[in-house]
């Protein structure tokens, strides 16, 4: 008999967001729908908006039962808020957006296949959109790709997106009084995806 697969929590940190809040929840729910089929969360973090963000998110979590807000009385920042969210989530794996980018789908579909890998605590993906490299460029056309896509977009809301992916009982070793039988060791991997345009 197989373990169940772990629940997944997504923090979202957000400050006077009244205006694209609602898009980007929706956006996450969506995402986390299409990529598993496992119990999970989305909690948004209020990082102190002085806008109208908190009566959008009462409407949303009212809405959503998987949305649970938390809040911050005053800014403490977007690290400050990934912390909080951290600390207040419930699942085994744990997502947090680092930026107020929108969510880079392909980035959380990563992060899912290396947690598939037990051994890692955490991972990060970061996309960042840049020219593809023209080795790469010469090769795909030698081999008969089209011109066209290869283009990198050039689209504003393409900036760079960042999120974490964190292990909840792996960080729970790490924090045990048998922390020092562990030794964490980093790799960085470079990629150039396919998207659909």
């Amino acid at each position: 008999m197989s373990s169940p697969s772990p629940r997944i929590s997504v923090v979202l940190p957000v400050r006077n967001g009244e205006h694209e809040i609602e898009s980007r929840v929706i956006q996450i729910l969506e995402a986390i729908s299409d990529l598993t089929r496992v119990t999970s969360e989305l909690l948004v973090v209020d990082d102190g908006s002085k806008d109208s963000t908190p009566e959008v998110l009462s409407e949303l979590k009212a809405r959503y039962p998987q949305v649970r807000v938390v809040r911050h009385s005053r800014p403490r920042g977007l690290e400050a808020a990934g912390q909080t969210g951290l600390e207040r989530s419930l699942g085994d794996l744990v997502f947090i957006q680092e930026t107020e980018a929108t969510i880079r789908i392909e980035d959380m579909r990563r992060l899912l296949r290396m947690s598939e890998d037990k051994s890692v605590v955490a991972a990060r993906a970061e996309s960042t959109p840049r020219p593809i490299s023209g080795a790469l460029v010469r090769r795909l056309r030698a081999f008969g790709a089209s011109a066209k896509s290869m283009e990198t977009p050039s689209d504003a809301s393409m900036g760079k997106t960042s999120m974490q992916m964190i292990r909840r009982p792996h960080l729970q070793k790490l924090v045990s009084p048998r922390a020092q039988n562990y030794r964490l060791s980093g790799e960085t991997v470079h990629s150039t995806s396919l998207e659909v345009a």
